[in-house]
């Protein structure tokens, strides 16, 4: 009995002692090698560990706030990215990722606002006039998305997603043709871009190249994307019932 009390107090005291060895950075760690095994909860657990042995630690906010994010806890998120910014406001990076969940809010004007921030941080940042280029997208103004989505381009010219808001906006303005051109080079960048096919598919569809089209569609349904199977129906598979019923 007296053994087994020994045994039990030395493996608590061997915890403890692991765990009083383990530094803020090696809770950090801990909690990326969680977020790559996709163990949210676990990371947030190891960040909230960090901050306690390091209340000054932005990387263990910032990673906190990211966990938080992919959770779908974006207030939360957004009060870690406060408060990384709070230790260090000259963080391009912080700005950044704060912007991105503030998008995710709907709120344009505070996503326009950390965007400009990390510019004027980091001139050369393609993802922040990437973002800042969306949010203007979302409000309507497409002249200042367009002026974002170049500089994103002068930066990094193999940028996937700008060529697809571009395109995006082409279609919008009904400049098809010119908007399937843009999704070509979506494609020619990222080949599994499933929502690149599904704008590129209605796209030629609307020029009258529907098989085409169709083809899109259908590509981006094997990709995965489950929600194309509407405009499938309505674009490809209603034209073979109506193309089956004047054969007969």
């Amino acid at each position: 009995m007296v053994k087994s009390y020994y045994i039990v107090v030395f493996i608590l005291a061997f915890h403890f002692l692991s765990f009083s060895q383990k530094t803020a950075e090696d809770f950090v760690q801990d909690g990326l090698t969680k977020v790559s095994e996709n163990n949210l909860k676990g990371s947030i657990s190891d960040f909230s560990k960090a901050l306690k042995i390091n209340p000054k630690l932005t990387e263990a906010y910032i990673a906190r706030g990211n966990s938080k994010r992919q959770l779908g806890k974006l207030q939360s998120a957004v009060s870690d990215y406060n408060h990384a910014l709070a230790i260090n406001p000259n963080d391009p990076e912080a700005y950044n990722l704060r912007g991105e969940v503030f998008l995710l809010l709907g709120h344009y004007k505070e996503a326009i606002n950390d965007f400009t921030m990390t510019l004027h941080i980091n001139k050369k940042h393609p993802v922040a006039h990437y973002n800042r280029g969306y949010a203007y997208q979302s409000t309507g103004d497409y002249k200042a998305a367009m002026k974002d989505y170049d500089k994103a381009l002068e930066i990094n010219s193999s940028f996937a997603e700008v060529y697809y808001e571009i395109g995006n906006i082409l279609a919008i303005k009904g400049k098809y043709t010119e908007a399937i051109q843009q999704f070509d080079k979506s494609i020619s960048e990222k080949p599994d871009f499933a929502k690149v096919y599904i704008s590129r598919g209605v796209a030629k569809i609307k020029t009258g190249e529907e098989t085409d089209g169709c083809n899109d569609l259908t590509k981006a349904k094997e990709l995965g994307d489950k929600g194309v199977d509407t405009l499938i129906q309505l674009f490809c598979e209603s034209k073979k019932q109506q193309s089956g019923g004047e054969e007969r």
